[in-house]
């Protein structure tokens, strides 16, 4: 127990301490300000996520969000600004949340831990986290936290889980995949970490779907999206068209044409579990985007 609290508390203090070097005085700060730039090829491939959450946003203009690990200024919060909505931004590190508000980038921030948010119940519409839950040393209880503080729903972008397959075509390809690496020499990496401390923990829909059934919340909605990243491509302008985007733009074609012909899932999830049943104007926006909307089995054994 005491290895696990020690474990959890060294994992809070190195996220909250990552931000430092990106700063205005950190060694990093002249990489964090392409963080701000909206013409990058990251920009692009940022935006190609950001806009799987704008079925929710054009229904529901008047929706109050959290954004929970939004530690980079604020850019989640900022993209759901622009759009006439109503967003607080929160991250376990208030450094560059403080910087983007000074600069009038973003309007309100709270520094705050996903795993022990400090909001009451159903303070908000909606809660919203983009590829920051697989940071968090015990991600689920900010999954449940985030259901808790939000009365509609909570949307996550995130890892697909690539070892969670259901069709045998998806599973004879990572099969091959391995296979090949095997021949290679070169190992199977199953599990991930990144430099900030966290292991990277990807997302399923079998489990977003069990997690909503335990609950007894009625519908979920995926869709899938694919992204590639390069070193670099917070400097190259989109306009430009330059190489970088040209090897993104190829990549993600190709990992589409993988998934069209069913060798393989996509790289992301964008996750909703909807704690009320979606209106039908919304339902329709999310099935023209490409959504798939699930409704689940109601629990026979307890009223809701």
């Amino acid at each position: 127990m005491d290895s696990t609290k020690n474990f959890q508390e060294k994992s809070y203090e190195q996220h909250a301490g990552h931000f430092q070097e990106y700063s205005q005085e950190g060694e990093k700060a002249a990489h964090a300000k392409t963080w701000f730039a909206k013409d990058t090829v990251d920009a692009w491939r940022h935006q190609r996520m950001y806009q799987t959450i704008d079925p929710i946003l054009t229904t529901e203009p008047r929706a109050k969000w959290l954004t929970v690990g939004d530690g980079r200024y604020g850019n989640d919060a900022k993209y759901i600004l622009d759009k006439g909505c109503d967003a607080l931004a929160s991250d376990i590190s208030d450094t560059l949340l403080k910087e983007a508000k000074e600069a009038g980038y973003i309007s309100e921030y709270k520094q705050e831990n996903a795993e022990a948010l400090s909001f009451n119940e159903s303070d908000f519409d909606y809660a919203f986290c983009k590829e920051a839950y697989h940071h968090f040393p015990r991600p689920a209880l900010a999954l449940y936290e985030m259901l808790r503080v939000a009365s509609k729903g909570v949307v996550l972008i995130e890892p697909n889980d690539f070892y969670v397959n259901s069709k045998i075509s998806e599973i004879l390809f990572r099969n091959l995949r391995i296979s090949i690496k095997w021949l290679l020499r070169r190992k199977e990496n199953k599990h991930d970490f990144e430099e900030s401390g966290n292991y990277v923990y990807s997302i399923s829909r079998r489990e977003i779907e069990k997690i909503a059934l335990g609950l007894n919340y009625r519908v979920v909605a995926f869709k899938g999206i694919h992204d590639m990243y390069f070193e670099g491509v917070e400097y190259e302008k989109l306009l430009d068209n330059g190489p970088l985007q040209k090897k993104v733009r190829k990549a993600i074609k190709f990992k589409d044409l993988l998934c069209r012909l069913g060798f393989t899932d996509y790289g992301l999830i964008t996750a909703i579990i909807f704690k009320q049943e979606p209106s039908q104007v919304l339902i329709q926006r999310l099935t023209q985007e490409g959504y798939e909307i699930i409704n689940l089995p109601d629990n026979p054994y307890i009223s809701a």
